[in-house]
């Protein structure tokens, strides 16, 4: 009878007992890239970083549903000629006290993103890791940040910095393919890979004071080397029993 009961045991756990966990995630991340203009956003921008952060959903298939916000921050502006129409006859802009004041310009904008992707697993000890491809849907804009630093000019007031700053923004689509590494004890997690990310952008302000032609439509493309350091917040882990 104890020989009876022991195998029923046993078979009991081997027939039942055979499962496969599933875990979904909710996760952070913070983002930073580094990218190059192509298109017409290399005629008036060098390089560019971006930074921000996503919330991440991973389901128990991998499925990944990303939101992404990151701001973009660039000190080289390729575009000549922004001030030509109040520099004066010998090129210079003059304050209220008579003094050549520092003008200096940056790039500034954001790049706002939804994006769904698929988690391709690889067999990586300590880890649930794999490769992500990726696609995604948003919006984008783009300006020249205009800093006066050495005395009030009138004629770059807050109000009028608008007609020189070339602001620029529209719909936007991007693809990426990434790494991704999440460790067991959650100590490791990050993505880093290659972004593309392309801009059907116009031009936004009504009133433009250059003496160059601005086009009202571009078409920019940002290449970027991507990198984001995850944290998980969440994991629910379904089980799913097999019967033999």
């Amino acid at each position: 009878m104890k020989k009876f009961l022991f195998s029923l045991i046993f078979f009991s756990n081997f027939l039942f007992g055979q499962e496969n966990k599933k875990t979904s995630t909710l996760m952070l991340s913070f983002d930073y890239s580094f990218q190059f203009p192509e298109m017409d956003l290399k005629d008036r921008y060098g390089v560019n970083s971006s930074i921000g952060g996503s919330i991440i959903s991973k389901t128990t298939k991998d499925y990944l549903y990303s939101l992404t916000s990151k701001w973009i921050f660039g000190n080289k502006i390729n575009e000549e000629n922004i001030f030509d129409f109040i520099d004066g006859n010998n090129g210079d802009i003059i304050n209220i006290d008579g003094q050549i004041p520092i003008i200096r310009t940056f790039q500034r904008g954001a790049q706002f993103h939804f994006n769904f992707g698929k988690k391709i697993n690889l067999n990586i000890k300590k880890s649930t890791s794999g490769i992500v491809p990726s696609l995604g849907i948003g919006y984008v804009y783009h300006k020249i940040f205009i800093e006066n630093i050495l005395g009030e000019t009138p004629q770059l007031s807050e109000d009028l910095k608008r007609g020189y700053d070339r602001l620029s923004g529209g719909f936007s689509l991007k693809q990426s393919l990434t790494f991704m590494y999440l460790s067991n004890n959650n100590m490791k997690n990050f993505n880093i890979g290659l972004e593309l990310i392309e801009c059907w952008a116009k031009d936004l302000r009504i009133n433009n004071y250059t003496k160059n032609i601005v086009p009202k439509n571009r078409f920019d493309l940002f290449i970027g080397i991507t990198l984001q350091w995850i944290v998980p917040l969440k994991k629910r882990t379904t089980t799913n029993f097999y019967y033999y």
